[in-house]
């Protein structure tokens, strides 16, 4: 059905639960998971960071709700009754949903999901908007000042108010190297975020956002066939298709300095 076994997963009886599946075409990755509930889908893009510029982290932004792209989502999300989130590691970034619809609600809100990962179409002044950018404020006083804002940015600088997230930082940097992905910060450091233009954005995704380099844990009930879960994914992953590029796992990594 256009996959390769190469795991069982086993319950605590030794009764198999669930497998992983690797898609032929595209070397996407399929962790399914027998589990009495609405289905349900992680979705995760290995996204080790490239810089201390928070590219992983401006990413997830921007997928789920810039460009007609993104706001397609959110509008198909609504109507199919989808509730979904996101967050970024230092390793993955991780889109998760579900329906309360059923199945037949749940394989086009997957489909929209990848779609969108892949062919986002959000522009630059969209990416300048979300990283970082200027505004006119008024001070205590009256007068007029420049600010500078941006959703990331605005995000970061409050992270980095906080002791814990410097200590982490700077343990990091202690242990790997400052610039070991493992010690860059997914989220953005400030004053590297003011760095960021429109290119490293797209660089970015055209790197870390294609099949080979993703992959979903999907949990699905009983009632659902396991042939027809194949079908389905094998289905949508088969017309998303396209673009190819280097998968970098944890393996792929430099060793620590």
């Amino acid at each position: 059905r256009g996959f390769t076994a190469t795991a069982l997963y086993l319950d605590d009886a030794d009764q198999p639960i669930g497998a992983r599946f690797m898609h032929d075409a595209t070397g996407f990755m399929f962790d399914y998971l027998r589990i009495e509930t609405a289905p349900q889908g992680f979705i995760w893009a290995n996204s080790f960071p490239s810089s201390d510029m928070g590219e992983p982290h401006t990413q997830e932004h921007l997928l789920l709700g810039k460009g007609n792209r993104g706001r397609k989502l959110g509008s198909n999300e609504a109507m199919a009754l989808t509730e979904s989130s996101a967050f970024t590691a230092q390793w993955p970034t991780a889109y998760h949903f579900h329906t309360v619809a059923g199945p037949d609600v749940f394989w086009p809100a997957f489909d929209n999901h990848i779609d969108a990962l892949l062919n986002p179409d959000y522009t630059d002044e969209e990416i300048r908007r979300e990283v970082r950018n200027f505004g006119v404020d008024k001070a205590s006083d009256g007068k007029l000042r420049l600010e500078e804002k941006g959703t990331v940015y605005n995000e970061m600088v409050r992270s980095y108010e906080s002791p814990e997230d410097n200590l982490w930082r700077e343990a990091g940097q202690l242990v790997y190297g400052a610039k070991h992905p493992l010690a860059l910060d997914s989220g953005g450091f400030p004053a590297a975020i003011r760095e960021m233009t429109p290119e490293h954005i797209r660089t970015f995704h055209a790197s870390a956002y294609h099949l080979a380099n993703m992959g979903v844990i999907g949990a699905f009930p009983s009632s659902l066939s396991l042939a027809g879960v194949l079908d389905h994914t094998n289905e949508i992953l088969t017309k998303a298709a396209g673009r190819k590029g280097k998968v970098v796992r944890e393996e792929d990594l430099p060793k620590p300095r």
